[in-house]
């Protein structure tokens, strides 16, 4: 049998979640049934994690995140490609990716196309006419594919109640981690705390405006200052890292609360954490909670539809998006409350069990690349 060829589009070459979810996904299938192709832009940690697996990397050198002249060549490239390697199969991964490879991809004559958004472009927060245009945007590169993968329903249930796309062509597909990494996480023990004790309470995540980190490290300035029982751990980087860092050391805090920086080893934080919080203004799927919810830990996000998903009251706590006060006095709760760690920290992995499996995640898109009818 011949194997079917099959192009990943993806734009920045990191191992966050958005690529980490790709390879999980590359990493089950059967190279005797997909000749697995990746492009991206060039140089950084997935190309290397790519050239480690012997999977075909091609380089996108000008593809950039912002809108831009150079998309012109970019999509040309992808064209080309798509001619010249005869792929059975393009799968695009996020909001400009998409739009670009969709198009490409369809005008190249591929047979079968998949776009997994991770999210949605527009929300609430951006401008009414900016949220307006990247809709329009939605609904014209639609058109172009022929499943369309949502990780939450609530984004595919928007799309949907807006027309952005047909119902045939949406399916909902939750993010799962790599099956080692899972079994590992599930033998990691429940949190027991005791009032009194010291709580640690962090997360795995990129310093950006979406995340909320800035509102975050200020609350917990706030709730170190007011007592001395907890301590926080932000891992990761991006371009707020800088002023979160500065606010910290302009309050003498750095020792209770941490910003180590990226961490390629996730379960080498989890092990750390009593609590994992995530307040983001905007969200997809986060691997961060799945992953938390794996290990066992309670989780307290923000109260976004997506994220509400995963977390609730059984497993965490929802707190209202953007209220910095309402944050502060739901972090001192949640300190005071230790007792809850051990049945939310069990309640939040039987839920990742049901809802994150791998088994699910590996067969609905198996599903996909095969044709099969839904």
């Amino acid at each position: 049998m011949t194997p079917k060829k099959i192009l990943h589009i993806q734009l920045l070459p990191l191992l966050s979640g958005v690529q980490n979810v790709m390879l999980t996904l590359l990493d089950g299938l059967d190279r005797e049934e997909f000749e697995i192709h990746v492009a991206c832009r060039p140089h950084g940690p997935l190309v290397e994690a790519l050239k480690q697996r012997g999977i075909s990397y091609l380089p996108l050198p000008l593809f950039v995140r912002e809108l831009s002249g150079l998309d012109i060549p970019v999509f040309f490239r992808l064209w080309h490609l798509c001619r010249k390697h005869k792929f059975d199969i393009v799968h695009t991964h996020s909001s400009k990716p998409g739009f670009l490879g969709r198009i490409a991809a369809r005008l190249a004559r591929v047979p079968l196309i998949i776009h997994t958004g991770h999210g949605a472009p527009f929300y609430d927060l951006q401008p009414l006419r900016v949220q307006k245009f990247y809709m329009r945007l939605e609904l014209f590169a639609g058109l172009f594919c022929d499943r369309m993968v949502f990780v939450n329903n609530y984004h595919r249930n928007f799309y949907l109640r807006h027309k952005l796309l047909k119902a045939s062509k949406a399916l909902t597909i939750y993010n799962a981690l790599n099956p080692s990494l899972q079994e590992r996480l599930v033998q990691l023990p429940l949190k027991e705390k005791k009032r009194g004790e010291t709580v640690i309470i962090g997360s795995v995540l990129r310093f950006t405006r979406a995340k909320n980190i800035v509102m975050t490290i200020i609350a917990a300035i706030r709730v170190c200052h007011a007592r001395r029982d907890v301590k926080f751990i932000f891992a990761g980087d991006g371009e707020l890292y800088e002023l979160c860092s500065k606010m910290i050391k302009t309050n003498r805090l750095q020792e209770r609360i941490l910003l180590p920086g990226w961490q390629d080893d996730a379960e080498a934080c989890l092990k750390e954490f009593d609590v994992y919080l995530l307040y983001s203004d905007y969200e997809g799927q986060p691997l961060g909670i799945i992953e938390a919810m794996y290990a066992g830990i309670p989780v307290a996000s923000s109260n976004l539809p997506v994220l509400a998903e995963l977390v609730n009251k059984s497993n965490g706590w929802l707190i209202p998006r953007g209220q910095l006060d309402r944050l502060e006095a739901e972090l001192h709760k949640i300190i005071d409350d230790p007792e809850s760690y051990y049945e939310k920290g069990k309640a939040g992995r039987k839920k990742a069990e049901e809802l994150c499996s791998h088994e699910k995640f590996l067969a609905g898109y198996l599903s996909l690349y095969r044709g099969e009818k839904p």
